[in-house]
């Protein structure tokens, strides 16, 4: 994976989020202003451990289904086709057919592991903006005169949004704020 930013946070104050991006690819920079990316930021955050242990099980669960919506939700299957559950890779009952369940949904790719194959859906672009305008309250950045360097603010609805993000995080990210379509 290439990163394309460094990020910085200096720790939440209620529901707002400052930090600093760097690119890590060199002067000029695009540094993306919609609320996406904002949410990106998060969720990667989140994702990479930060605060994993004050987040509740619910806002966890929100993240991954974002991370389902921006990249598609990996399904495991049998040799058979039959859909598995992500955790015990037993099949689900009744047993569902993953062709059949997800016609028209796959994006066409499939990986192994081991002996299980995994389908991806394709990614949920619209649904995750809507899923954005429900968490992200305001996101601005300012990029800096060198292209490299940029502060940003993310205002979120509800603090639980931010309850990783309560100590200083550094982390590095390959989220742009671009949304697949």
């Amino acid at each position: 994976m290439t990163y394309i930013f460094d990020v910085i946070t200096w720790g939440r104050d209620g529901n707002t989020l400052d930090g600093r991006l760097t690119s890590l690819i060199g002067r000029d920079a695009r540094f993306y202003r919609g609320p996406e990316f904002g949410l990106q930021l998060l969720m990667d955050a989140w994702f990479q451990g930060f605060g994993a242990v004050d987040i509740d099980d619910g806002t966890a669960k929100e993240f991954e289904e974002c991370f389902e919506l921006f990249l598609g939700k990996r399904v495991w299957i049998d040799a058979k086709g039959n859909v598995l559950d992500e955790h015990t890779k037993e099949p689900v009952e009744p047993k569902v057919n993953a062709y059949k369940a997800y016609e028209g949904q796959l994006d066409g790719s499939a990986g192994a592991w081991g002996k299980y194959t995994i389908l991806t859906t394709k990614p949920r672009g619209e649904e995750f903006l809507k899923r954005t305008e429900a968490i992200i309250a305001s996101f601005a950045i300012e990029p800096e005169g060198d292209g490299e360097h940029a502060e940003f603010t993310i205002q979120v609805t509800d603090p639980r949004y931010l309850a990783h993000m309560g100590k200083h995080a550094s982390f590095e990210t390959a989220f742009t704020g671009h949304v697949p379509r």
